[in-house]
């Protein structure tokens, strides 16, 4: 059951303008984990293992990392102020965003044109993680629009794939697989149209997107705006604003689903105003987005959601619905199985957190597949023993092996991979420690770079033996943000992000 409380508000250019919109989202609904427990035909076991009437439960998390919910930051346009404050604020808390642009406006160097960016900007912020969406070339009403094709201007086919087509050309180390409409207008032919050239497309409302989207709802992905009202001096002035999303992210927790904020322009406090008077569409202050961001990020400490793009979570969503598997071979040292989804790889590359049962006698398993591993702590659920593992579903055999641990020393005995672990604690302040495994002896280096790709210290540059080798990282004199960790012996490399906070 859903209650609503007054759906009231409006879009930028609209002829209706509310001097006051408040809205409050009551929700109670059931929400239910996706669960898959698959015994396919094709599974294979061995006749001596002990577990075989249990091995086969595989599941996959509903949202990554099995968090309980998603939220998505989008920004429409492609402003400076994006780049300039929005970038570094995220950047910050290891959070990516969505940006929709409209690519002709994009100059290649500054002054550009009115407020908007530049190429180069929005091209680092890709390479950071941050996802170029499409906003159209143009930001006309597409439901005016003839259908047209896609060469010729003023079309809805032109408006459509021009603006996809430029922002691939631009950006070649992503593909731009959604959409946002301008003024958040559409209709069924607009939709069925753009689904020609993307995977989804985010328009406004006021309820979050349910976990599994109905193919009719790709199209039409609801986002919350952010109306502020009143006289906009100072950052008190907008805390009841802060105080409604943190109520409709926390609205989405309970129900498991997917929030994605609709934004434009960010500036520090003392140019709101300024802004404001220029006519800007309710524009963020860095102190406001700053406070919301440090409330999502203690979200995601808790795993209550999961932070990502538009275009990752719609990944995530597609592969987890049509996902299968099958258990190639099983036994007392070793899991080896498929997990395939039919959808276009190229694409479709996200990797799947998934849950798989193991052996009662194990305690750690390693995963291989293709050039990736990890190691995975084995822990019990309501199932029995099991690992969180992530996986992408394609055509790569995942390998699980059993890892034996010396129980005079609780140290992993048979070290058989490289590997380098995820620093802990992170975020830290102002040391971490950082552990890696090698698998033969060679020269080891052990690197950490800014996130410009800057060297800012080498922790280890020699000799080592095959093993397992643990340092602490002191982060003293560094300023807060993300840092990488990069890890090269015999010819293998192996990169982590890490964030520190002050």
């Amino acid at each position: 059951m859903l209650l609503v409380f007054y759906v009231l508000y409006h879009k930028r250019n609209s002829l209706v303008v509310f001097n006051k919109v408040k809205f409050i989202l009551l929700s109670v609904v059931l929400s239910t984990h996706i669960f898959y427990d698959i015994y396919p035909e094709s599974t294979s076991f061995n006749s001596n293992s002990s577990n075989t009437a249990n091995i086969t439960s595989i599941w996959f998390s509903e949202w990554y990392n099995d968090c309980k919910s998603a939220f998505s930051f989008s920004f429409d346009d492609g402003f400076i102020s994006q780049y300039e404050n929005v970038r570094p604020i995220l950047n910050q808390f290891d959070f990516n965003a969505t940006f929709y642009v409209l690519p002709p406006f994009l100059t290649d160097t500054l002054p550009g044109i009115w407020r908007y960016g530049t190429w180069p900007m929005f091209t680092e912020m890709s390479l950071e993680g941050h996802e170029i969406g499409s906003h159209t070339m143009n930001h006309l009403h597409l439901p005016q629009l003839e259908i047209g094709d896609t060469a010729q201007e003023g079309t809805i086919l032109y408006e459509l794939y021009q603006s996809r087509e430029m922002i691939n050309q631009r950006l070649p180390n992503q593909k731009c697989i959604t959409f946002a409409y301008p003024y958040a207008e559409h209709n069924r032919l607009v939709d069925s149209l753009a689904s020609l050239f993307y995977e989804s497309a985010r328009a406004d409302g006021l309820l979050p997107n349910n976990s599994s989207v109905p193919d009719s709802l790709w199209y039409g992905l609801s986002a919350i705006e952010v109306i502020f009202d009143g006289i906009r001096t100072s950052l008190s002035d907008d805390l009841d604003e802060l105080q409604f999303i943190k109520d409709w992210i926390d609205s989405s927790i309970i129900n498991d689903a997917w929030g994605i904020l609709l934004a434009h322009e960010v500036v520090p406090q003392d140019s709101l105003p300024g802004l404001i008077a220029a006519g800007a569409y309710y524009p963020y202050s860095n102190e406001w987005f700053t406070l919301l961001c440090e409330w999502a990020q203690s979200k995601t400490l808790t795993s209550d959601i999961w932070v990502e793009t538009v275009a990752n979570v719609t990944r995530y969503i597609k592969e987890r619905d049509n996902a299968y598997h099958s258990i190639i071979a099983y036994n007392e040292l070793e899991i080896q199985l498929l997990v395939e989804d039919d959808l276009d790889d190229e694409i479709f590359d996200y990797p799947l957190s998934t849950f798989i049962k193991v052996p009662d006698t194990w305690n750690f398993a390693l995963l291989k597949q293709n050039q990736y591993t990890d190691t995975l702590e084995v822990f019990e659920n309501d199932s029995g023993k099991v690992i969180l593992a992530k996986i992408l579903p394609n055509s790569s055999i995942v390998t699980l092996d059993k890892i034996i641990v010396d129980e005079a020393t609780n140290q992993i005995a048979d070290v058989t991979n490289f590997k380098l672990l995820q620093n802990y604690p992170n975020p830290f302040n102002p040391s971490t420690n950082i552990q890696y495994s090698i698998a033969d002896e060679g020269n080891v280096t052990l690197t950490v770079y800014d996130i410009l790709g800057n060297e800012i210290a080498v922790l280890v540059n020699k000799i080592q033996t095959e093993g397992n080798y643990s340092i602490i990282f002191n982060a003293n004199g560094l300023s807060s943000g993300v840092y990488f960790y990069t890890l090269k012996s015999s010819g293998r490399i192996e990169t982590r992000k890490m964030l520190i906070t002050k």
